[in-house]
């Protein structure tokens, strides 16, 4: 069995960058909203167009991306960054 990396908050956003080419900000956020990482002016932001959220118990992450983006391969990858905070 193994156990997966923990990543800080920014090498998460970090490694999120490195996978995409279309990333505008990015944030990462604690249970209660406060901005850990990133751009703090995305700490409101809902999902919509261009917006992008994946959440756990303990951390959200936002990113707001350009036309670009593959929205489906972003989210996932999103996904397993966020996961990578609590070592899921």
């Amino acid at each position: 069995m193994t156990t997966a990396q923990l990543l800080t908050p920014e090498a998460a956003l970090g490694w999120l960058r490195s996978l995409s080419v279309d990333i505008r900000e990015a944030a990462v956020l604690d249970a209660s909203g406060a901005v850990l990482a990133g751009d703090p002016a995305l700490a409101g932001a809902p999902s919509g167009r261009h917006v992008l959220l994946a959440r756990t118990a303990h951390h959200t992450m936002v990113v707001r991306h350009g036309r670009r983006a593959l929205e489906g391969l972003l989210r996932a990858d999103m996904e397993a960054a966020v996961a990578a905070l609590e070592g899921a």
